[in-house]
């Protein structure tokens, strides 16, 4: 008799677990769906959101991303005004540039209990010379969000196919690079648009 009584009470006590927590996970997506229309509302003149991608991480995160299981969340691509151009060489050392892709802001806006591995590239790029990672813009409330420069190829086609007529490939102006980006407030920007729209009170980026 007892038993069936602990047994009852555990369905009891998963079946309140489930029912609370489904709200808490819907409102959370509505926070998502606020922090985007945030998001878009102080992108500068030009810029626009070129690509959505679902069941995303941050860029370099963790190491085996095709082995993570964890939390994942959305991926925004936005696009900038900014042409990008890249220096190709033949055999001769003759170089031609063209211009090959546009710059952009790769935005990733993940659940709270989201967190990056301690051996991530973020975590130890003090240590070793990494390419340029994802910055915390929001690091509390029900949305986390990550930023980095990147770009966007005119033609992915096109680029492959004009690398293959080539022995090399430079990029003059780093594409991921925060210097060049023509939004130079965008960290600012997206930090005071999504607290704002979630509600949250500021808090101070971690040093």
């Amino acid at each position: 008799m007892a038993s069936q009584t602990v047994h009852k009470l555990s369905h009891i006590v998963l079946l309140c677990a489930i029912v609370c927590a489904a709200p808490a996970a819907a409102d959370d997506m509505s926070q998502v769906d606020r922090a985007v229309t945030a998001i878009i509302g102080v992108l500068p003149p030009g810029w626009t959101v070129v690509e959505r991608r679902t069941g995303d991480i941050p860029w370099g995160h963790h190491w085996e991303e095709n082995d993570y299981a964890g939390p994942t969340g959305l991926h925004l691509i936005v696009k900038g005004t900014r042409p990008i151009s890249a220096e190709f060489r033949d055999s001769s050392g003759n170089s031609q540039k063209i211009h090959e892709a546009t710059e952009a802001l790769d935005i990733w806006l993940m659940p709270r209990n989201y967190s990056y591995s301690l051996w991530s590239w973020p975590a130890i790029s003090h240590l070793i010379s990494l390419p340029i990672q994802p910055t915390v813009v929001v690091s509390h409330g029900p949305v986390k969000v990550y930023a980095r420069p990147g770009h966007v190829l005119l033609s992915e086609k096109d680029f492959w196919a004009t690398l293959r007529k080539y022995n090399g490939i430079h990029w003059p102006d780093d594409p991921d690079s925060p210097d060049y980006l023509t939004w130079k407030d965008w960290r600012l920007n997206l930090k005071q648009a999504i607290e704002e729209a979630c509600c949250l009170k500021p808090k101070e980026h971690p040093k």
